[in-house]
Order: C-alpha cells, then sequence, then structure tokens
C-alpha cells in the first residue's frame, strides 16, 4: 500500500489578473471575433479565476516568439520551479533527496532529453542509483496518473521512497497567431506551476506522524475515438491547443460511467466517499462535476480555491488541492475519490484513505 506523505508546490514570480487577461485577449483576439466581444469578453470573466502565476511578465506574449526561446525558457524555469517545490515537499517530510529510490517527471508544456528528472539529479544531491521515469504528454491527468504509478511502485517495492515532481508551464505554449476557439479558451484559463509529492510504501515508515492518505486502488479509463477532444497540434510555432468544447458533457457521461464502475469493483457506493479531489479544468467542469455527482460547491471548495487562485495549471492543479485537503482535519478511515481526465482521452481515478502513522 502507498502512502502520501508529504506534497510541496511552487509558483513563479509574475502574476496576471483575470482582468488583465482579458485585456490582452480583447486586444489580441477582437479582429477575429469582431461583433462579438460582449461573448469574448464573458469568457474570462466566467472562468472563476482571479488571477494566475506565470513565469515570464504579461508583457512577454504581446509579441511573436519562436518555439526556440520557447523551450529554453521552459527549461530554465521548470528546473526552478521543481527545486522549490522538492525543497518544500521534503521539508514536511523531515527528509532528504538522498533518500529517494524512484524520481518521476510529469510535464507535458516543455521538451527535454535528457529529461528534467536527469536534470534535476544534477542539480541535486539525489543518489545516482534512483530510479527514474520520466511521463509525457498526460496532460491534466498526469498528477493523477503520477500517484497511480507510484502505487504501482510501492506495491512492487515496499521499502519504496518515490518522489513525484510535476511542473507545467502552460504560459509558455502560447501561439500568439492562433486565433482559433480552443487557443482562446485556453488563454483564460491555464497557468503555471510546479508540485512535488513523496510517497512511500508500506515498509518506509514516514518520519512524521498524523493522518495520510493511503492510495488503495487505481482505475485508468480511455475513452474510445477521442484522440481529438485535447492535446497539441504541432507546428513550426510550437504547440497549438486541441480542447473540445465538450469535457463538461464528458463528465457528465463517460467520467460518471467511469467513477460508478470503478465504485462497485471496490465495493463501495457514492455515498462512502467523503472527499471529493477533483482536477477542476474549468468553472463548467465543476458545475459538471457538480450535476453528473449530486456534489455542493462545498464538496469542491479547495478546487474552487485552487482555480480562483491559480487557474488551470495543467498535471499539477490536481496536487495543489491534494495539498489543501492533506492540511485539513480528516478524520482516520474517512475516503476520498481523486479524479482527473487527460489526453487520450482518458480518466484515472484513485482511491483515498486517510490513515493514522
Amino acid at each position: 500500500m502507498a502512502t502520501i506523505v508529504s506534497i510541496g508546490v511552487a509558483v513563479p514570480p509574475f502574476i496576471a489578473t483575470q482582468e488583465d487577461a482579458k485585456r490582452f485577449a480583447i486586444n489580441l483576439y477582437g479582429e477575429t471575433y469582431k461583433g462579438n466581444l460582449d461573448r469574448l469578453a464573458s469568457v474570462f470573466e466566467n472562468a472563476m479565476i482571479q488571477k494566475r502565476h506565470f513565469c515570464v511578465p504579461v508583457e512577454w506574449f504581446a509579441s511573436a516568439k519562436s518555439f526556440e526561446e520557447k523551450n529554453r525558457l521552459y527549461l530554465e524555469n521548470a528546473l526552478k520551479l521543481s527545486e522549490q517545490a522538492i525543497e518544500r515537499c521534503l521539508e514536511k517530510a523531515q527528509a532528504s533527496v538522498s533518500e529517494i529510490d524512484y524520481l518521476m517527471f510529469v510535464s507535458t508544456t516543455g521538451l527535454a532529453t535528457p529529461t528534467m528528472d536527469a536534470r534535476l539529479m544534477e542539480k541535486l544531491p539525489f543518489r545516482k542509483t534512483v530510479r527514474r521515469l520520466p511521463l509525457w504528454g498526460l496532460g491534466c491527468a498526469g498528477g493523477a496518473a503520477s500517484l497511480s504509478w507510484a502505487r504501482t511502485i510501492a506495491e512492487a517495492d515496499s521499502g519504496a521512497s518515490i518522489l513525484i515532481v510535476a511542473t507545467e508551464l502552460c504560459g509558455l505554449t502560447f501561439v500568439r497567431s492562433d486565433t482559433s476557439k480552443a487557443a482562446l479558451i485556453a488563454s483564460a484559463l491555464f497557468a503555471d506551476g510546479s508540485a512535488a509529492v513523496l510517497v512511500q510504501g508500506e515498509r518506509a515508515k514516514p518520519k512524521t506522524q498524523g493522518i495520510f492518505p493511503r492510495v488503495l486502488a487505481t482505475q485508468t479509463t480511455t475513452m474510445p475515438n477521442s484522440l481529438d477532444v485535447m492535446g497539441w497540434h504541432f507546428n513550426e510555432q510550437g504547440f497549438n491547443v486541441i480542447l473540445s468544447q465538450n469535457v463538461p458533457e464528458i463528465v457528465k457521461s463517460f467520467l460518471k460511467d467511469s467513477v460508478c464502475k470503478f465504485l462497485k469493483q471496490n465495493n463501495l457506493k457514492f455515498e462512502s466517499i467523503s472527499h471529493f479531489i477533483a482536477h477542476p479544468g474549468g468553472a463548467k467542469v465543476l458545475d459538471a462535476y457538480k450535476t453528473a455527482f449530486g456534489l455542493s460547491d462545498n464538496h469542491l471548495r479547495y478546487a474552487y480555491e485552487v482555480l480562483r487562485d491559480y487557474g488551470n495549471m495543467s498535471a499539477v492543479t490536481v496536487l495543489f488541492i491534494l495539498e489543501r485537503f492533506m492540511a485539513s482535519a480528516i478524520a482516520s478511515g474517512e475516503l476520498g475519490l481523486l479524479s482527473a481526465l487527460g489526453p487520450g482521452f482518458s480518466a484515472e481515478l484513485l482511491l483515498l484513505r486517510w490513515d493514522e502513522t
């Protein structure tokens, strides 16, 4: 059984309010959507986001940038941000990088070979025998998927200490010449951030005492004929976003069906779940969660808070939300359901139980 011991988070220094983003978008997309500026503005106003963090100032987005420049910035900033998240995660756990046995790096917003986990090993005093596992291309599902893989590793190696680092610099994927609806929606939602998670197997006892979530079961379900729901189209300018407007409807149908089957396989009813750790793709996706599962705003309060304060940081977001759950007063034995959707198009589900160590 895998225990989630600690989570450390980090965001870059530059802040854009949603009002800043709306003004920028009206200037950029106004000619394309002439006569429909009210609807254009409403995309930003209805997103339920107040501010977002980026690794570059707002002015950087005003002119076209080459993919080479954007990826160089990704390498520099992802490394710095990842180090901050790792330091905060391990400080909470009273652990050091020398104790880590497995290192995962999760991202979908930049390219690196050698991969970022290898670069982190050059910067920080990891043991040179650490097993590395880079996970690329999972998008918003990456944070949840990495926790599932950590459980698989912990089941096979019960003494393992596994460090997950998820870092997304979504702002750097911005393509100024892309005036599609998908690009418009993305410019209203996505942001930068990093999270590091320490997961330990049964024999690797945490150094700190408390009530921690354990991963009891996981499930990945991939929707047939769904390659066009979410992803990237690559060209000489970089990453052009693919983002279907049907994601809220997919939550109500595909995700609901996946959750029902997952809980049934684990001999549980939906009423058995006390905590819902849901990746907020956006305000409409959270509305779809409420409709599909009969949830209240309070059930999703941490998802709303993270969306409001940080926007959608792709794979990182659900880990920010889980960190807030771990800092709250949750009784031993209570169950949680963690969920995220991403390119594939796949649903990642984890069943968690809070236990005292």
